[in-house]
């Protein structure tokens, strides 16, 4: 499976999404057993994103990621998030 350059940005912003999720926990902004988890404010970042750049770029939701992008950028996003709260 080859990505396209939107998938790729998309992925990419998964990790530094999962980063900063990670910083916000490390800081106190984020409990890390909250009503809301890290990696459902990972996993709602994305979404976020994605709708926004699919209104900027005037094409419809869902259309510039492909499924396996968005798998790969939430798993990367994620694993980012646990080893930034281990390690940072």
């Amino acid at each position: 499976m080859r990505l396209s350059r939107n998938e790729l940005l998309f992925v990419a912003l998964g990790a530094v999404l999962g980063a900063a999720v990670a910083y916000a926990v490390k800081a106190g902004v984020v409990a890390r057993d909250g009503a809301l988890p890290p990696f459902a404010i990972v996993l709602l970042g994305l979404g976020l994103v994605e709708l926004l750049a699919g209104y900027a770029a005037g094409r419809s939701p869902g259309t510039l990621v492909g499924m396996p992008a968005r798998f790969l950028a939430f798993v990367i996003g994620v694993c980012v998030l646990l080893l930034g709260e281990r390690y940072v």
